[in-house]
């Protein structure tokens, strides 16, 4: 279903698409999409649309270009002031609210730092992901007084795509979301976190916006 959220970010959807977004609106959308599938499908179906467009060559489609009307250049031009106006009014309400959020993280961080003190932290655990055509990962999961956090090496992944990462815990049905983040074809690196305890995680995975498992692994129980 479509909310007023979804209308207002239809026109980052598209930009998406075409891979022209900018990068300060990208992580509102990644956000956006995580909890959104109306907006995933949306997503991937103006991708194929804009794949197919890049494909066709404009000399086979126009032979003898129409003259446009003397209007049109007035009537485009007041149609971007519009939608210039219109995006600039969304960008500074979820500015706002980003700026809100990052407060109540810093304030969080602060405490954890206060509660950890000076000690060496806990213990990291190394796990490696595999998946199809001998695509692998390495995840470094971390017990964190809040859940867990999880820094994963990978590369080989479409960079026009967007992948989700999960932890499980013993039932494979309720799976916690670390985050999105975009692929790369390059060696990169992902710093995440789930609120489920490295003690209770059994197995960690990532999806690409079908849903479909890219990068699997099992995690052992603690001894």
């Amino acid at each position: 279903m479509t909310t007023e959220a979804c209308r207002d970010w239809r026109g980052a959807l598209g930009a998406a698409a075409l891979g022209v977004i900018d990068p300060a609106e990208e992580v509102g959308l990644r956000a956006h999409l995580d909890g959104c599938p109306a907006c995933r499908t949306e997503l991937r179906d103006l991708k194929a649309v804009a794949d197919a467009l890049s494909a066709v060559s404009m000399t086979s489609v126009v032979s003898a270009p129409a003259e446009p009307s003397g209007t049109l250049g007035g009537r485009v031009m007041a149609r971007v002031a519009e939608e210039r106006e219109a995006k600039q009014r969304r960008r500074t309400r979820r500015i706002g609210v980003g700026v809100g959020a990052l407060a109540t993280i810093a304030a969080a961080i602060t405490a954890i730092v206060l509660a950890v003190g000076g000690s060496t932290g806990p213990p990291a655990h190394e796990i490696v992901m595999k998946g199809p055509q001998g695509l692998t990962a390495t995840a470094t999961l971390t017990d964190q007084p809040v859940g867990t956090a999880i820094d994963v090496k990978l590369s080989g992944l479409d960079p026009h795509e967007y992948y989700w990462l999960w932890l499980t815990g013993d039932d494979d049905e309720h799976r916690m979301g670390a985050g999105t983040f975009t692929g790369s074809r390059e060696p990169s690196e992902v710093s995440m976190s789930a609120a489920l305890p490295l003690e209770k995680a059994r197995r960690i995975w990532v999806t690409d916006e079908d849903d479909e498992i890219v990068l699997d692994a099992r995690i052992p129980a603690p001894a």
